[in-house]
């Protein structure tokens, strides 16, 4: 999470949760705030695809946009820098191969 965002719990996570399930079908919701670029609420998601998607939301837990990605550039996300999902996942680094005789 970034500054001036709070993680979300209870009733309003399952609630914000489920709604952005349906707008992203087959996805999973990883992480679910505040948000601090404009919307009151966002969920970070990996769509069934592997590709990432961040849910925004009103006050009222409407889906207001489907943004690529994780959201405002530089956002990381979990294990990984920009949104990454750690190391040699998408945005994540992948190790240099071994260079040599095999050893």
């Amino acid at each position: 999470m970034r500054a001036g965002e709070k993680a979300q719990t209870g009733t309003t996570l399952a609630t914000l949760k489920a709604a952005a399930l349906k707008a992203v079908p087959g996805g999973t919701v990883y992480r679910v705030e505040t948000d601090a670029d404009g919307a009151v609420y966002e969920a970070h998601m990996t769509k069934a695809d592997g590709t990432q998607v961040t849910v925004k939301f009103n006050k009222s837990f409407a889906v207001t946009a489907l943004q690529n990605g994780m959201g405002a550039a530089g956002a990381a996300g979990p294990g990984g820098p920009a949104g990454g999902m750690g190391q040699g996942g998408p945005g994540g680094r992948t190790p240099p191969a071994p260079s040599g005789t095999g050893l």
